[in-house]
């Protein structure tokens, strides 16, 4: 289903662009982004099953905040108004802060052990775990810029795409929501700011640890030109 999604989100950006090929408010754009990236603690569970045995262990993931760096490319004035789409590309580091680990091993239904800790990064990082984990995420974006009489134009989108995390065997689902204002100068040239949050599907990454859907929060700054 989320698959069909991102294809019919792709057509539409290519067919909307086409039928208005000809319209003379058409305006192309290229934007370079930066922001700051703040990762919700992140659930996962394992287990491992044999000879009535049964180990099933929790972990809680913390994440440090990254640095995240963007590109985009789209067409402004669809249809005359104020509609604009644009294909992007994201790229930052997920930085494990520490592992909340509780687990129980129990025979036959039984439980015989169960305990909880804390793992640190620099102690995994001791024990020769490799922790850094690179996201780089696609999307098609659609956005509304709202016609005001000034400079400034504010901005709502939403966005579905593809999260390929190092580490991980598929790449997964990616929904995001923005919001943000440009300020527009006279020479095709604006600057702005934007707020967006990402939800990315739950996935099972290369050690068989199965992980819940993922949210990740940013604010950033937005460097861009109007052709």
């Amino acid at each position: 289903m989320y698959k069909n999604l991102i294809t019919v989100a792709f057509a539409g950006v290519l067919l909307s662009t086409t039928a208005m090929a000809q319209d003379v408010q058409l305006k192309p754009y290229v934007e370079g982004q930066i922001s700051r990236v703040m990762i919700d603690d992140v659930d996962a569970n394992t287990s491992v099953q044999g000879g009535g045995f049964n180990a099933a262990i929790d972990l809680v993931g913390e994440y440090e905040d990254a640095t995240a760096f963007g590109v985009e490319i789209g067409l402004a004035g669809i249809g005359g108004t104020g509609f604009r789409a644009g294909i992007g590309y994201t790229t930052f580091d997920a930085e494990l802060e520490a592992v909340n680990v509780s687990g129980a091993i129990s025979f036959n239904g039984t439980v015989l052990f169960a305990g909880a800790g804390r793992v640190t990064a620099e102690q995994l990082e001791n024990a020769g775990a490799e922790i850094g984990e690179e996201v780089r995420a696609l999307s098609v974006n659609a956005y509304y810029d709202f016609q005001l009489d000034s400079s400034f134009a504010p901005y709502l989108g939403v966005g579905v795409g593809r999260a390929d995390i190092e580490n991980v065997k598929d790449k997964e689902i990616m929904l995001s929501g923005y919001a943000g204002v440009n300020y527009l100068f006279s020479n095709g040239l604006y600057a702005g700011l934007r707020a967006s949050i990402h939800h990315i599907e739950g996935f099972e990454d290369d050690a068989g640890i199965i992980y819940d859907d993922v949210r990740t929060y940013a604010v950033g700054a937005v460097l861009g030109y109007s052709f």
